[in-house]
């Protein structure tokens, strides 16, 4: 039996949690639909399907999410989901808000650490997972020992403080530490991260015509004119740094650009931001490995989560094998190098084919090819294609 991990307080009751996604009936400056985003109660299983299905339809509609964040207001739950959600938010350029009166507990918090900006106004709490299942007592260090690496190596991927995988690891599940107002910004929980940061930054100098750093100036121009006496140790700290919009360049204040798209034009935009890659079995059992046995109906498989906008997305899949080799399909009976077939191009040699792929733009894509006899030993190499660029390549070993 799996193990679920939860992250939740202990409260008296709870609301199961929803993932609300609403069309608000109004546009931004470019005429696209504004939405919101939220996620309410407690995360349970499935929300991250929910989610990503809400995803979706923003990306295909290229819709704008108000305030360009997901608005959190949850005590925890289940763990994976969260990381999940958080994967998404990531992957597709989103801040996360906790607003003023509002809380982010448990698991809630490794979503609130997703944002590329974070505004954490209300109260942030954290403390260590807290397993449902019953754990023989024999296996209990190495359970506690896998689901902490997990989550640093969660945490560090998100760009988390030191201190807040310090205190994910180290506060008792029966207990919750809340952070304090310098805490939060120490922390970063008021700002963009640096890689985001530099993203937006570089487009909007473009897109301005104007130096990185007077951009940077009017951002620190803005900030103080919020409220200028405002400091990190005053009550007005809740209202003393720009909007995560703002920061971005997404929503600007600072000059009569309020509201303009500052993102790569829709058609330029597909993000690779996780994948897997192994063999499925004659049996259709999927290992996650780069080392594939030569047996026949052995297959190689790839799949990947993306960010693109869109109704469909079209890219180019190449796959170079170590020497040449036949490359059809058994059951329409078809030699692509022989047929022709539109979307399908294989080299002179044989040893490579290319795939034009057309998909609904749902966040999601995989490919997967089945070894011959013919098939030869040696490395694999599979290279997704993007506007005439690599953007993710896979490697395998038949052996």
């Amino acid at each position: 039996m799996k193990t679920i991990v939860y992250l939740l307080f202990l409260l008296p009751n709870f609301l199961c949690a929803e993932v609300i996604y609403e069309k608000l009936g109004f546009t931004d400056i470019d005429g696209r639909e504004v939405v919101s985003l939220r996620i309410d109660g407690s995360i349970e299983l499935d929300d991250e399907i929910i989610f990503d299905e809400a995803l979706a339809d923003i990306n295909q509609n290229n819709y704008r999410v108000q305030f360009d964040s997901v608005i959190l207001n949850s005590p925890g739950g289940l763990m994976y989901s969260a990381k999940q959600i958080g994967k998404s938010i990531r992957g597709n350029h989103l801040s996360t808000w906790v607003m003023p009166h509002d809380e982010c507990s448990s698991a809630c918090v490794l979503i609130l650490q997703a944002g590329v900006c974070k505004m954490a106004n209300g109260e942030v709490g954290i403390h260590r997972a807290k397993y449902e299942e019953d754990i023989p007592l024999e296996e209990i260090k190495n359970k506690v020992r896998y689901h902490e690496i997990s989550m640093k190596d969660y945490l560090t991927d998100m760009d988390a403080s030191p201190q807040i995988i310090w205190l994910f690891n180290s506060i008792p599940n029966w207990d919750m530490k809340y952070l304090q107002n310098a805490e939060k910004r120490n922390y970063g929980l008021f700002g963009a991260t640096a890689e985001e940061m530099q993203y937006r930054l570089e487009i909007a100098s473009k897109k301005f015509g104007q130096h990185k750093d007077d951009l940077l100036a009017k951002l620190s121009d803005r900030d103080y004119d919020i409220y200028p006496d405002a400091t990190w140790e005053s009550a007005d700290y809740l209202y003393a740094t720009p909007s995560c919009s703002e920061q971005l360049f997404l929503e600007d204040n600072m000059t009569d650009h309020v509201g303009i798209r500052i993102e790569p034009q829709p058609e330029n935009i597909f993000e690779i931001y996780e994948w897997d890659r192994g063999t499925f079995d004659e049996n259709d059992n999927f290992t996650s490995t780069e080392k594939i046995p030569h047996k026949v109906g052995h297959g190689y498989y790839y799949n990947f989560r993306y960010f693109a906008k869109g109704k469909e997305v079209t890219y180019k899949e190449r796959v170079r094998l170590a020497s040449p080799t036949t490359w059809g399909s058994e059951e329409d009976g078809i030699d692509y190098a022989e047929n022709k077939t539109p979307g399908f191009l294989v080299s002179d040699d044989k040893t490579t084919i290319t795939v034009t792929r057309t998909n609904p733009n749902d966040g999601f894509a995989f490919g997967s090819w089945t070894l011959t006899k013919e098939d030869p030993k040696g490395p694999v190499i599979i290279e997704i294609i993007f506007n005439d660029k690599v953007v993710q390549t896979f490697n395998y070993v038949i052996e």
